[in-house]
This record gives C-alpha cells, sequence and structure tokens, in this order.
C-alpha cells in the first residue's frame, strides 16, 4: 500500500476519532472513548496536568535592601495579559491560531499532519493550537527536554491536555500562560524578557512591526532570529503582518507600513546574574555560600535549583557605603588598568559579616581590557608577615611573657627547623635589630625574631591557632601538611584569601572570638517563611590574649611599619605583610567595630615582584596596601567614634615573671594603667607615646617600686 494511502487512511481515522473526541469525553475525565477503541491505549496514566508556578527570580539585596542581582536559570519576567500591548494578541492570534477564541483547545487538521508525519519518519508538523503550544510548553517545564520528543504519544497527551485546559481556564488566562511561557529566542523565554531582549521595551510598549517580529519566532526561533538572519526575520515578520491584515485585525494600510518599516532592533543583554550586578565579586562569593544552605535543598542541584527557580528574597550583609569606600579604595590607587592587582574585604567583628568586597578589575572575560572573572579577595596568595598575629596569639596562649627577649639580627639559621635555601632566615621589612622584646619585633616585623619565637612555642600549635582564627584551609594532614619543621610558616610562605584574613583579624578585635565570615543574613522563601543566617561564632582565644596582641598591633600602626594607615581621631591596630621577592604585600588591620584586609599582587603569580608600581619602586606592606587600608577606612570611620585600644593584660600573662613589663610603643595612659595594674608607682608624661623605662624592662621590681616612662622619640639612627 503506497505512503498516499496510509496516509489518507490515517487522517480519515484522526478526524474521525477527534469527531467522537468532541462528543463523548467527560469534563473531568482523560479516557477518550472512541467507539470499541480506548486513545488511553496510546495515552496510558495520564497523569493529571497540573500548571507549575514558572521560574521566579531570586533577588540579592544589601542591607538597606537595595537589589543587588537578580538569579535565574533563564531570563524570564513573568507579566499579566493587560501588561501585554493588545496588538501582540492581535498577531499571535492571526499567525498562530486564527479560530483561537473559537475552538475547544484542538486543531484536527494539525492532528492529522501530526500523525502522518510521525508515520513517514518525519517530524511532527505544525498547526497546534495555541492551547496545544500552551501545553507543550508546560510539559518542558515539568519534564524537560523529554517533553520535546515529536511522537504520536506526546501529540494524543497534548490533545486530552488542551481539551481539559479549555475547560478550565478562560481564554484569557490561556494567553497569558501562552506568552509567558513560549520561547523566543536569544535566552528569552516569554513575552516581556523578549521585548527587553530584542527592543528594550517593555511588552506592554510594543508596536505593530515589533510585535509581529516577536511572534513571527515562536514558529522557529533560531532560524529567524533577527539579530544573525535579518532578511529572513524580515520576510517572516512580514507574513505575520500580512495574517494580521487577512484577519482583520489592521488596515491594510497599517500592513504596508510595517512592512516597508526596518527591523529597527534595540537589543539589551540580560540583566540577570552576577555579571549584571554592580558588586559581582560579592555576588559570586555570596551564590557560593547560598548553594550550602540546607534550607535551599538536601543537594547542591537541588539548591541551584531553588536559587534560579525560587523565588528568594536574600538579605545579604554588604553596606552601600562601606562598599563604595572600599571599591574608590581599590581602584583610586592602583588603577583598573594596572598590571597588578588589589582586594580588599571589610567585615564586622563579632558577626562574621563581610560588609564590603572590591577589587581593582571590572569583570568580564576580555582579557583585553583587563577584565576579569576571578575574585581576587577569594584567590589564596602568600600572606608574609601578616601570619605572624597568630605566632603572637600562640605564644600569648602560652603564657610566653612579653618581656621575652629574642636575639633576632640580619640573619637566623635555625637548628630545629627547615631553613630556606640560602641556609638562614633573613628580614623582608627593612629592620635587624638585635636583642628585642616581643613588642619591638612585632613593630619592626623581625623575621628573624619571629622564627625564634616561632622555635620556643612550635609549629604545629601556631598552626593550630591559625586554623582556629579562621584559616581552616591550612591542612594537618595529607600530602600538604604543615610539619613541626617548617620555620616559613610565621613568615606567611603558604597562601590564603583576604577573605580569611580579614575574618581573623575580626577574631582579634572581637577580643578572640571567631566567627565564620557570610554574606548571607537570611533567606526569604517564595512562600513567604524567613530563614535566618545566624553567625557562627567560636571563642578561639582568650579575651586577655587577644587583647594583648590587640595593643601590640596597635603600636604597628603607632610607630612601627605600619605608620601610613593611621588615620587622626581613630585607635587603630595593624600588620604589615610583604612576601619573598615582593611577590605579594598586605595590611590587615582593625579598630573595635571594623575589621578589613587589603592584599596586592600581580594576577599572575608571586614570579611577577611588584617593582615599580604607581610611583613606588617597591611594594611593602606599609606603602600601597597600607595608604589603601586608610583610603577605604577613613570615610567608613567618618562620624563614628573613637573606641580606644583596651589597656594591654600583661599582668594576666606575665605577673609570676616580676619584672617590669615593656610598654614601649603604648599610649602613655595605656602604659601608666598597665604598670599601676602591677602595684607599681609610676611618673610619666600626660599624654603621648611611651618610650623607655627606668628600671628598664626585664628588670626585677616589687609592688610600690618607681617606674618612669620616657616619651617615644622615634627610631635610633
Amino acid at each position: 500500500m503506497n505512503r498516499r494511502i496510509i496516509a489518507l487512511l490515517v487522517l480519515s481515522a484522526t478526524l474521525l476519532a477527534f469527531l467522537v473526541i468532541s462528543v463523548y469525553v467527560p469534563v473531568v475525565s482523560s479516557t477518550i472513548v472512541v467507539g470499541s477503541a480506548n486513545i488511553d491505549a496510546i495515552a496510558t496514566d495520564l497523569p493529571p496536568l497540573v500548571i507549575p508556578q514558572l521560574p521566579q527570580y531570586s533577588t540579592l539585596l544589601g542591607v538597606n535592601g537595595a537589589v543587588l542581582a537578580r538569579f535565574n536559570s533563564e531570563n524570564r519576567v513573568p507579566v499579566p495579559l493587560s501588561g501585554v500591548a493588545p496588538i501582540v494578541v492581535k498577531a499571535l492570534v492571526s499567525s498562530e491560531d486564527r479560530t483561537f477564541f473559537a475552538n475547544n483547545g484542538v486543531d484536527p487538521r494539525g492532528i492529522a499532519r501530526a500523525v502522518v508525519a510521525d508515520l513517514e519518519g518525519r517530524p511532527t508538523q505544525g498547526g497546534s493550537t495555541l492551547t496545544e503550544q500552551y501545553v507543550k510548553n508546560i510539559l518542558e517545564l515539568q519534564q524537560g527536554p523529554n517533553a520535546q520528543l515529536d511522537t504520536i504519544q506526546r501529540k494524543v497527551n497534548e490533545i486530552v491536555y488542551a481539551r481539559q485546559l479549555t475547560r478550565q481556564l478562560t481564554k484569557d488566562q490561556i494567553l497569558d500562560g501562552y506568552l509567558n511561557t513560549v520561547y523566543f529566542g536569544s535566552q528569552a523565554y516569554g513575552i516581556e524578557a523578549a521585548a527587553k531582549r530584542y527592543y528594550s521595551v517593555h511588552a506592554s510598549q510594543l508596536n505593530l512591526a515589533q510585535a509581529a517580529m516577536l511572534v513571527a519566532l515562536v514558529e522557529s526561533p533560531t532560524a529567524y532570529d533577527p539579530m544573525s538572519h535579518p532578511a529572513l526575520a524580515r520576510l517572516i515578520r512580514n507574513q505575520v503582518l500580512h495574517a494580521t491584515y487577512v484577519n482583520h485585525q489592521i488596515s491594510r494600510g497599517a500592513e504596508l507600513a510595517a512592512q516597508a518599516s526596518p527591523l529597527a532592533l534595540k537589543p539589551s543583554e540580560p540583566s540577570t546574574g552576577c555579571q549584571a550586578s554592580k558588586v559581582p565579586y560579592f555576588c559570586d562569593w555570596v551564590s557560593s555560600e547560598l548553594l550550602t544552605l540546607p534550607a535551599l535543598g538536601s543537594t547542591r542541584t537541588q539548591r541551584l535549583a531553588t536559587l534560579e527557580r525560587g523565588g528568594l528574597t536574600i538579605r545579604t550583609t554588604l553596606v552601600s557605603s562601606a562598599q563604595a569606600a572600599a571599591q574608590t579604595a581599590a581602584v583610586s590607587i592602583v588603577g583598573v588598568t594596572n598590571r597588578v592587582g588589589d582586594a580588599i574585604v571589610v567585615e564586622t567583628p563579632g558577626t562574621g559579616a563581610i560588609t564590603a568586597m572590591a577589587q581593582n578589575r571590572v569583570y568580564g572575560l576580555d582579557t583585553t581590557k583587563n577584565q576579569t572573572t576571578l575574585n581576587y579577595a577569594n584567590s589564596p596568595s602568600p600572606v608574609g608577615s601578616t601570619f605572624k598575629v597568630f605566632t603572637l596569639s600562640t605564644a600569648l596562649s602560652e603564657g610566653v611573657p612579653l618581656t621575652t627577649i629574642l636575639p633576632a639580627g640580619a640573619t637566623y639559621h635555625s637548628t630545629t627547623m627547615d631553613n630556606p635555601p640560602g641556609g638562614f632566615f633573613t628580614n623582608a621589612e627593612p629592620s635587624d635589630g638585635y636583642d628585642l622584646t616581643i613588642a619591638q619585633a612585632t613593630d619592626g616585623s623581625v623575621n628573624t625574631a619571629f622564627v625564634q619565637l616561632e622555635q620556643m612555642v612550635g609549629v604545629i600549635p601556631i598552626a593550630k591557632t591559625a586554623r582556629a582564627m579562621g584559616l581552616d584551609s591550612l591542612p594537618l594532614s595529607g600530602p600538604n601538611a604543615v610539619t613541626a619543621k617548617e620555620g616559613s610558616l610565621t613568615l606567611g610562605a603558604r597562601g590564603f584569601t583576604a577573605i580569611q584574613m580579614a575574618g581573623a583579624y575580626a577574631t582579634v578585635a572581637a577580643h578572640g572570638l571567631h566567627c565564620t565570615p557570610h554574606g548571607v543574613a537570611s533567606v526569604t522563601l517564595a512562600s513567604g517563611v524567613k530563614v535566618t543566617i545566624p553567625p557562627q561564632c567560636t571563642q578561639v582565644l582568650a579575651p586577655a590574649v587577644a587583647n594583648t596582641v590587640t595593643s601590640l598591633l596597635a603600636g604597628v600602626v603607632a610607630s612601627g611599619t605600619g605608620t601610613a594607615a593611621q588615620i587622626p581621631g581613630h585607635t587603630l591596630a595593624g600588620k604589615t605583610g610583604t612576601t619573598t621577592n615582593f611577590g605579594s604585600a598586605w595590611f590587615d588591620g582593625f579598630t573595635a567595630t571594623t575589621a578589613m584586609a587589603v592584599w596586592m599582587g600581580d594576577p599572575r603569580g608571586i614570579t611577577y615582584p611588584l617593582y615599580n608600581v604607581a610611583g613606588v619602586g617597591a611594594v611593602y606592606g606599609g606603602t600601597l596596601p597600607a595608604a589603601m587600608f586608610k583610603t577605604a577606612m577613613t570615610p567608613i570611620l567618618a562620624g563614628q567614634a573613637n573606641v580606644p585600644i583596651a589597656p594591654p593584660t600583661e599582668i594576666y600573662l606575665a605577673e609570676s615573671s616580676e619584672v617590669v613589663p615593656d610598654v614601649a610603643d603604648l599610649t602613655m595612659s595605656n602604659a601608666r594603667a598597665l604598670l599601676h595594674s602591677l602595684g607599681l608607682r609610676v611618673s610619666a608624661p600626660a599624654a603621648g607615646t611611651a618610650g623607655v623605662t627606668d628600671p628598664a624592662a626585664g628588670s626585677v621590681v616589687v609592688p610600690g617600686d618607681k617606674v618612669t616612662i620616657a616619651s617615644y622619640t622615634g627610631p635610633s639612627s
């Protein structure tokens, strides 16, 4: 039997089936009986059609409610039918389904074409009603690509569902659903997204020519893409215009005028995702955090789907004023076109809340313009002497008194730990004194002294302290684990991120309370349920230890390597860091209310030294990074009252030594308070910075003895 006869027989059978269906199908049933034949033999166990909620944007907000970004799996902006220009509906119905307002959701001619095409091994032909097309869109939302398979089974399912849908929804509801689910190409789902994508207008603002072009895309979004195939697209658009005229929806004059008009595209890129955010790097980091939250799903795949489709409202910790200050600092000292990159992270001590994250790059993929999607703040780099805060914290926790004298020197060879390739440790910062107290070694960031202190307390205890304070990527086991002989640990040879370092220094500022850095404060689900994300905090240092470390780091800013970070009217604590051969430079510091980490380096790696950067021959942590810290921190602290650094708790750490503590570089009031706490009488100037004492630091005293404090007069020549 030839193909034509087969086709005619199938067509006849299909038309007969359709006629019987029209008469006998009950409203509430999906069982279709045609004489003694049951179409359920084809559509077996067809489940009820459930119209899913359309994928909704998830919105990322700052602390003040400002929109930072929107996430979705596809470029779709649902709008009600009232938000669509009426000419769109006229053109759509005229081109796709002229009998839409009269039919019962099914086109018998379309059914016949589909069956014949399937039997002949060709793709299913067009001719589906708008209702059938809407059903197909719904099934694709539910089932994904499998719903697109061209089979008789699919066509029958669509028929059954379309007839049910016609009974359950009004024609306007079907049009509303269809226009919000249909794909228009170029990643635009729904009429609003399409209007924005191709013409940069709302769906309510579309004119006749624009509406016809978008309707033309429904049939074949890729083939008729006006941005890729303008000539063909215009031809198909004009066919839609003619169909609209033939259907008596526009005048002949309107048809001809629109056909003569150019495509006049004005495309817009989708404004979703981190690439469209004003804070793309923070957005990128928060996105990763969201994918770890159990409230969004039990697996990463489920959480991603919830983020992209679930209509979440995500309140973050970002403070717009702090972000603006950090961003200005990130680009004003080392510009976006400089080969050298930088990153600034701001955290609130005692909460873990990241309030700002900035770098001197534009988010993007155009490397010729120095663009990058790499988040420098979340990229590890050797931290240099900023790591010494962990050595200090460990030493004080183990009861090492501040009066301890370290031999220091320009070089040091360890007999118990691994030495550098040259056989001895040297100083990165320009200081090489001898017989230094811990405070003096901290002020001058003297490597040799800190290696000696590390040797006293042990490498592993320091590593454990660092992990507890936030450097959780530091391995204590495995092939890259810290070893007891790793003398370079205290010098910051290992790499960590600015986020981690901000969190570690915030731990000191918060009196030893470490809070995991985070950017999500709360998530409100589409159901209205609000999930608050509480800070994850642990007391990892005794407050007395943390406060004493703070007093030491205050000396670094007051008179040590970090003086460039000073802000008049505010007491600061911090630490500089410069890695071997100037591979990277850091300044990490804090006040009682704000912690900040600043990194600078060449994104290509530490083998590209920081020479001749922004007018500086060789970049130490105390130069450009400290200046960047000051530039960012000054507006953040503006209007805030100064919070003095707490007096050091030397009595807690060293009263058993019965010696005069080293008060050099402390404020005169703090130095006087410390000596008074030991029961000593004090003679000192009313203000200024403490210098040497008489008796000298380390001298044996008893309560009631008199100690005279001299003013600090600057470093010796």
